[in-house]
């Protein structure tokens, strides 16, 4: 087997609660490794950044590949977070087990906005910005845009604005283009010196985003896609004031990634963001298993059905993915339906054996882990230094 002896030993006794179907043991040829380490955040937003600044400085450290390490969660829902820190840091991401968060419409949507007025050749970003909502822009003017852009080698946007071209094109419908395209430039001129939450707040006004949500949309759907808006405003507004970064620097940190898209060919070197089901049979060198909680992993359901052995295997499942490190963690409180709760360590991680273990954020469960966590502390300066 290709993981540690540490690791198969804690996946071993784990798995060793469930009622013996047949006795499964692994073992290993790969040494005894590192110690497991286990670490208590204080919310679900300490975990993010705290994951994403260990894994920047191991790699850093170890040199290795961003597809060496794993993000694995319970459920799709908790990957957002994870998203949105590694984004910050530019790091480059694959999602599996559900649509990431940046994939979804409506927040393509908006991205397409802020793609157009940090760079208005982004022919792409105009085609969506320009039909969505609609705008009185019909396919044959577009059309007609893209023959005469192609014929003159100009971008969508520029095109718009030749006499030439404007002569072509019927007075209500060159109307509505230059309405849209003076729209952008006026976002343009604002987008480097006002404050980004602003500016987001009032363009979703301006292009009417949320009544065209609920036209479009059957009320529930509408719902969970305007929170989706607002949470992403929200982030990005957030960014802008702890960063002081204007509109056109945060657009630049969304729209990053597009070096992932355009790769058919070979794994691209991104870390992978997966759901524990979607993991099954994949293995990675370096694993982190976030929300190991009492009602995340073990799910409340499964445990309120009585399927705790279900879960149990999942978290096996989690344990084996990890070849030469594993870090584990939890949250001691979470934000659940708009509430904030207190949460316990998931009973799995009292099942690993201890002495393969060392706490982090948990001085009760382990005092002698401080000393390593000023080391670690050392070395996330250090990657931090070599990044910048």
């Amino acid at each position: 087997y290709r993981s540690t002896v540490r690791i198969l030993r804690a996946a071993n006794q784990v798995i060793a609660n469930n009622p013996k179907l047949f006795d499964k043991k692994l073992w290993s040829e790969h040494g005894t490794g590192e110690p497991i380490q286990v670490s208590a955040a204080k919310d679900e937003m300490h975990e993010a950044e705290s994951v994403v600044m260990k894994l920047m400085a191991h790699k850093f450290e170890h040199r290795t590949k961003y597809l060496d390490y794993a993000i694995l969660y319970r459920g799709n829902h908790q990957a957002r977070l994870f998203e949105e820190k590694l984004r910050e840091h530019k790091i480059p991401y694959t999602v599996s087990g559900g649509q990431s968060f940046f994939d979804k419409a409506e927040i393509k949507d908006l991205v397409s906005y802020l793609r157009l007025v940090a760079n208005e050749d982004d022919d792409p970003a105009f085609i969506r910005a320009a039909t969505t909502p609609k705008k009185g822009i019909g396919n044959t003017t577009l059309e007609r845009l893209g023959e005469y852009a192609r014929l003159h080698h100009l971008s969508l946007f520029a095109a718009a604005f030749e006499a030439e071209f404007q002569r072509e094109v019927g007075h209500k419908q060159l109307d509505d283009l230059l309405n849209f395209c003076q729209f952008i430039n006026r976002v343009q001129e604002r987008a480097a010196r006002e404050p980004a939450g602003e500016l987001l707040n009032e363009m979703l006004e301006a292009i009417q985003y949320e009544p065209f949500l609920y036209d479009t949309e059957d009320p529930r759907a509408a719902e969970t896609k305007w929170k989706n808006v607002m949470d992403f405003v929200g982030w990005l507004t957030k960014k802008g004031e702890e960063d002081e970064r204007n509109l056109l620097e945060l657009t630049q940190m969304v729209s990053l990634m597009s070096m992932l898209e355009g790769r058919e060919n070979g794994e691209p070197d991104a870390v992978k963001l997966s759901t524990l089901h979607a993991a099954k049979g994949l293995e990675f060198g370096h694993v982190f298993l976030v929300g190991v909680e009492e009602g995340i992993l073990p799910h409340r359901e499964s445990v309120d059905n009585g399927k705790i052995e279900e879960e149990r295997r999942l978290m096996y499942v989690g344990i084996t993915r990890a070849q030469k490190s594993l870090h584990i963690s939890w949250c001691k409180k979470r934000k659940r339906a708009g509430e904030t709760e207190v949460c316990e360590a998931s009973r799995f991680i009292e099942e690993l054996p201890q002495d393969d273990i060392r706490h982090f954020g948990n001085p009760s469960a382990d005092p002698a882990a401080s000393k390593e966590h000023g080391r670690e502390r050392m070395a996330q300066i250090r990657a931090m230094l070599g990044k910048a």
